[in-house]
């Protein structure tokens, strides 16, 4: 029975490094508004976000044109590595936007977004 429990372990253990070990890398979204010369400023230049975990989303339109943040929902399936850097991104956009804005963006934004 010991040998069972054990055996059993090492399997789960190792079907589930792959789960841990994967990278999140985002989606860099483009803005496609404007002039070819707007265009290519904005491919430049990535659009921030921040990244929301879960099933339900939310439309933030109003808050994208105005702040020109958007909000990204991903699945309620978080890894270390994606709430770690999830955390960071919307630490550095919320730094950036309370810069720029001050606190009043964030009665815009009506959530709180992940890792604030």
């Amino acid at each position: 029975m010991n040998l069972f429990k054990t055996l059993s372990l090492l399997v789960f253990i190792t079907s589930s490094l792959p789960i841990f070990a994967q990278e999140y890398n985002p989606v860099t979204l483009e803005s496609k508004k404007g002039n070819k010369k707007q265009n290519a400023a904005a491919k430049k230049e990535e659009m921030k976000y921040f990244l929301q975990f879960g099933i339900m989303s939310r439309n933030h339109d109003s808050f994208k044109q105005k702040y020109g943040v958007n909000i990204l929902y991903e699945n309620c399936v978080i890894t270390p590595y994606m709430s770690e850097k999830a955390r960071k991104n919307n630490q550095e956009v919320a730094q950036y936007l309370t810069t720029k804005y001050g606190e009043n963006w964030k009665k815009d934004l009506e959530i709180i977004p992940y890792g604030l």
